[in-house]
């Protein structure tokens, strides 16, 4: 009977002791979460990551790792942003967040190649203008025109979508312009179009790029380099998109 008695006692005990764990590692998670949230209200990245991390070991919701590899990104953290994405992809390989992130960062670091397989897998999943683009800059940069071509008309169909979205192209060192999606597209099948010496399909593409945009200074220096001994016509580099969270 004592036995039972001290059996009896010591579940009890051991259910309200997980009971109050569990409260506990609650209101943890809460006051994480609040603080998470004041601090983007100060755009403050480093306590923004760092209660998010407190909150994900005090057991919050695993949706959160995809926020937190958006908060390492904009701290410029791209070692940790690029290792949590891909933590994400394994477990869920459709995750368009970690996917958005595996395809910028591997660009960045000048892994073409990898890049372009990251945004080939997007594009599958989040068939939007902006991420046909920038499959279309890996496909330029690899000699993949027919491609490239394939991508870049992707976009042009999608027109309305593709005026709303921008994407940042590199003028020059340290120099960036934000320009919508469409016109940038044309503006790389002009180089394209040049490329094979169709001169006057070039000229109609850069024009079509100044229309959609008439401050797109690629476009126009292109369009100036089709005149007699004008330099080389350039697609246009895209400087990288955080995600946002």
């Amino acid at each position: 009977m004592k036995k039972n008695i001290l059996l009896a006692f010591v579940l009890l005990t051991t259910a309200q002791a997980f009971a109050q764990t569990k409260t506990d590692s609650t209101q943890q998670q809460q006051a994480y979460m609040n603080m998470y949230r004041r601090s983007l209200e100060y755009d403050d990245m480093s306590s923004a990551a760092y209660a998010l991390t407190g909150y994900l070991m005090h057991g919050g919701a695993a949706q959160f790792k995809d926020t937190l590899a958006v908060v390492y990104y904009r701290l410029g953290n791209l070692n940790g942003a690029y290792k949590m994405a891909n933590e994400i992809n394994q477990a869920n390989p459709k995750d368009i967040t970690a996917l958005t992130l595996l395809a910028d960062i591997t660009g960045r670091a000048g892994d073409t190649k990898a890049s372009l397989d990251w945004y080939e897998k997007l594009c599958a999943l989040s068939p939007e203008p902006y991420n046909f683009y920038q499959l279309a800059t890996r496909q330029f940069l690899l000699e993949r025109i027919g491609e490239c071509k394939a991508s870049l008309n992707k976009v042009v169909a999608d027109s309305a979508k593709a005026r709303q979205e921008k994407v940042s192209l590199e003028i020059s060192a340290g120099n960036n312009e934000a320009v919508p999606v469409l016109a940038a597209a044309y503006n790389m099948l002009g180089a394209l179009a040049f490329r094979e010496k169709q001169n006057a399909e070039a000229k109609r593409f850069y024009e079509l790029a100044v229309k959609e945009f008439p401050e797109f200074v690629i476009a126009r220096q292109n369009l100036q380099s089709m005149q007699p001994a004008s330099p080389k016509p350039v697609a246009g580099k895209p400087a990288a998109k955080p995600k946002k969270q």
